[in-house]
């Protein structure tokens, strides 16, 4: 028996806006290599995305590289985020990061939770 083909199953694409901002944010912080994206259960509907600054991919971590920024995705999040597009987006009121998940089955009423 052959290795077993390894099939990504990561965010597949971070928006030129999302990159500008990983890139301004990283900017003054030459420890960081880049952003880790996982999910942790909570709220109403089961699970939120978590985004933190990271110094290491660790080796169970699937990596996005878009344009010179680097995103890591954690290990249980891969399947949840499989086909995801990251983004960022600027309103008058707020500005964040978002992600457009096509396997999300249902949100909470204020958006802060989804469950697949």
């Amino acid at each position: 028996m052959g290795a077993v083909p390894r099939i990504s199953v990561s965010v597949s694409v971070v928006t030129p806006s999302a990159v500008n901002r990983i890139r301004l944010l990283l900017e003054d912080k030459p420890e960081y290599i880049g952003l880790k994206v996982g999910v942790k259960t909570r709220g109403c509907n089961g699970l939120t995305y978590t985004l933190d600054y990271t110094k290491e991919k660790l080796k169970s971590d699937e990596e996005v590289l878009q344009d010179g920024v680097r995103v890591f995705i954690e290990k249980k999040a891969q399947l949840t985020l499989l086909g995801t597009e990251m983004d960022f987006v600027e309103t008058k009121l707020n500005s964040e990061f978002i992600f457009n998940n096509p396997n999300i089955k249902g949100m909470c009423g204020c958006g802060e939770s989804f469950s697949v």
